[in-house]
């Protein structure tokens, strides 16, 4: 489970402000967990780990062993937090360079941009091979994914005729009209669950049927977050959840509303951009909520160091690591030792980044920037399981204390612009 280490925060943060969010993060809490008659019923989005059946992990066992038998390459075609998950899960647990090192199938991901050119690049690289295609649109209707879709659906027709519709998956709501799709066409469906916030999450089909095919079990995955929500159901600041939440609120109120998620291997850089899109999306309204961005150390620490000066930023870093991996990476040795580091000659590498992280913490910390520290332990298929669900139900709380709903969907105003301008019939 996550540690999560917030004494360097009281530079900022007295423990009297802390526990004066006691009361506010107990009510989110209970918003969060319980049915309400006159509130909405998030039990089902909380509670999703326990409740994916046999049927659908043995779904997405038979559809990965398909996908691995006969496909050179797995394009994941959509956007979101589900998207954007599978993503982040594949290149931390098998490492950003994943597809250059042979792995099959290979992954790529499409849909969550207009670019002529990754288009293109991405044409070229099927053209010889084999390949499957999974699509991921909760309500069918996002712009970018339709449009890499229809052109993929095109390519796959002319190229295995009738037997396209054996390589396709699509992960929608029931009653989409991606499901309608589906349904007529024969491709293998994977429903969205209903609840509010469940088609976002990482936890369902959508996100791990590409994690399956990377080779991360899925009931690993499912098992870590099932254990993350019962040990996380604490109602008390014994809660590692609860810590990082009222930490995140009281800075917040404070006038201290933008955070870095700083991270130490670049493996994790997909991870910060699916927390990005997550606190975008259940925190941010109106101007309220806490901006995030992601910083990668040592490469952004000299801006960073320039930015924080002081403590005059507005910032609050958070610090996620891992355990050090098991096999050692030495410092070389140069005898001409041009760089002059060669009292680290022999060092490990996990051993710099260490007192780097510790060097860091004693001069933000030192120049009033809060910080919090969160510890995931070991990398394995559970750690992301209890990840993810994690910074999830974290995300939800601190916008259920600033009174925001964290899963208000009143649809993109550009999306449907944009539709306008490009001369969509109006209904």
């Amino acid at each position: 489970m996550i540690n999560v280490d917030i004494s360097n925060v009281w530079t900022c943060v007295s423990l009297p402000e802390l526990l004066g969010e006691e009361k506010g993060i107990f009510d989110a809490h209970n918003l969060l967990c319980t049915h309400k008659p006159d509130g909405p019923d998030f039990a089902g989005w909380l509670g999703m780990p326990d409740s994916v059946n046999a049927r659908l992990i043995h779904s997405i066992r038979r559809v990965t062993e398909k996908i691995c038998a006969n496909s050179d390459v797995l394009v994941v075609c959509g956007t979101g937090g589900a998207c954007l998950g599978a993503k982040s899960a594949i290149d931390l647990y098998c490492g950003a360079g994943r597809n250059l090192l042979g792995h099959m199938p290979q992954i790529y991901f499409a849909g969550d941009s207009l670019s002529s050119r990754q288009w293109l690049e991405l044409n070229s690289l099927l053209d010889s091979r084999d390949y499957s295609l999974h699509i991921i649109s909760a309500d069918g209707k996002a712009l970018g994914p339709n449009v890499a879709a229809r052109s993929l659906r095109w390519m796959m027709e002319r190229k295995y005729g009738p037997q396209a519709k054996e390589r396709i998956s699509v992960a929608t709501l029931v009653g989409s009209p991606l499901h309608r799709m589906g349904q007529e066409e024969g491709y293998e469906l994977f429903p969205m669950p209903r609840e509010m916030g469940g088609s976002g999450s990482m936890l369902t089909a959508a996100a791990l049927l590409p994690m399956a095919v990377a080779g991360i079990d899925p009931l690993d995955v499912l098992e870590g977050a099932a254990e993350a929500y019962r040990e996380l159901d604490v109602r008390s600041f014994d809660n590692p959840v609860w810590l990082y939440a009222g930490a995140r609120s009281v800075l917040s109120r404070k006038g201290i509303q933008k955070e870095l998620l700083c991270v130490f291997d670049q493996a994790l850089l997909s991870f910060g951009r699916w927390w990005q899109r997550t606190v975008w999306r259940q925190e941010c309204r109106e101007g309220l909520g806490i901006f995030p961005a992601t910083a990668l150390i040592p490469d952004d620490l000299e801006a960073l160091d320039q930015m924080t000066a002081r403590g005059r930023g507005g910032v609050f870093e958070t610090l996620l690591h891992f355990d050090p991996i098991a096999k050692k990476v030495p410092v070389e040795m140069d005898w001409k030792d041009y760089d002059g580091l060669g009292f680290l000659s022999g060092r490990s590498m996990d051993f710099v980044e260490q007192h780097v992280m510790e060097a860091m913490t004693e001069t933000h910390n030192g120049e009033g920037v809060p910080i919090v520290d969160l510890q995931a332990g070991e990398l394995t298929a559970q750690a992301l399981g209890q990840l993810f669900y994690f910074f999830e139900l974290a995300s939800a709380l601190t916008a259920c204390v600033s009174g925001v709903d964290p899963f208000e969907t009143s649809g993109s105003p550009t999306h449907a612009c944009a539709l306008t301008h490009l001369g969509a019939p109006t209904m």
